[in-house]
């Protein structure tokens, strides 16, 4: 693992919501030595964080593969959903630039008629 990554890292909260246990049974078994500390698992203020290895280690790989391939679902419909967001601005953009152009093409053509001025100067002496 890279230094200053988080990948394959969890708190014992995740550990507990993965293998539906509670977060204190981790705790309790922290007290009787059941993990290598700064190794398997390491205090971090109030938050105990476990490696992923020492987690499939310690409570087995299956419902771990269910929890990764929930989140990695989760992470395809997000990324769709962005898309679609994106997509849709996209469109209104598109619309918009149209609505410019027609509007911008109808008064070079002579179709809207504004006011003529005609030219003058400004006086920049103050006398």
């Amino acid at each position: 693992m890279a230094k200053g990554s988080f990948e394959g890292l969890y708190t014992f909260m995740e550990v507990s919501k993965i293998y539906g246990m509670d977060d204190s049974s981790l705790r309790k078994q922290v007290a009787r030595d059941k993990f290598v500390i700064d190794e398997d698992i390491k205090k971090m203020g109030r938050t105990w964080i476990i490696t992923e290895q020492a987690m499939v280690k310690n409570f087995g790989t299956l419902k771990f593969e269910e929890y990764k391939n929930k989140e990695s679902k989760k992470k395809k419909v997000n990324a769709q959903n962005i898309k679609q967001k994106t997509t849709g601005s996209r469109k209104k953009v598109d619309s918009m630039n149209a609505k410019e152009e027609k509007v911008k093409d109808s008064w070079v053509q002579g179709d809207i008629k504004g006011i003529e001025i005609e030219s003058f100067s400004f006086n920049t002496n103050n006398e």
